[in-house]
């Protein structure tokens, strides 16, 4: 079985890295977890994102309980493939905070490029993902999507997706992919 997951919001905790980011830099930030991306209302959305991505962040993001476990497991079984809504030039960040992962391959590839990779090229049996627009998008094309209900912008997304609270389910929703 071919898999291929989302990364951030998915396996790594990118939300949780940008608030530590903007208490670290003294950036005033209110997180609204009802709505999906948290780079929004800033004067300028690019430059902060910038400032994220140019620094360590990107490395150290922490990994959703179970996630690092239950991904190399599968990886173990079937194809594993990463792609990220990261741009080409953050690959080396991503590289080195997911070097724990066996997966086959990574690609960052920009918000733009994502849906058209995943669905023409990559062709996967399964996909995880948690952004509402994509999970829709994934399911009108054919894919088998499953998502973490664990947040509050994936609420309504199971009339489109499988959802799953931890990553401990998510080998048993595979069992009905296949």
């Amino acid at each position: 079985m071919k898999i291929c997951s989302d990364v951030d919001g998915v396996i790594l905790d990118y939300i949780l890295g940008f608030i530590e980011f903007t208490q670290k830099e003294k950036i005033p930030y209110s997180h609204n977890p009802e709505l999906w991306g948290v780079i929004r209302n800033f004067p300028d959305n690019f430059e902060v994102r910038n400032r994220f991505h140019a620094g360590d962040s990107l490395r150290n993001l922490k990994y959703f309980d179970g996630s690092l476990e239950i991904l190399n497991l599968l990886a173990s079984r079937h194809e594993l493939h990463l792609v990220t809504a990261l741009e080409p030039e953050q690959t080396q960040k991503r590289v080195e905070n997911l070097e724990s992962v066996n997966y086959k391959t990574l690609q960052c590839v920009g918000h733009l490029r994502k849906e058209q990779i995943i669905v023409k090229e990559i062709q996967p049996d399964v996909m995880i993902e948690d952004s509402p627009e994509l999970i829709e998008s994934f399911c009108n094309a054919g894919l088998y999507v499953i998502y973490p209900d664990w947040h509050p912008y994936t609420k309504g997304m199971d009339r489109y997706a499988t959802p799953f609270s931890h990553w401990q389910e998510v080998p048993d929703l595979l069992k009905k992919a296949s």
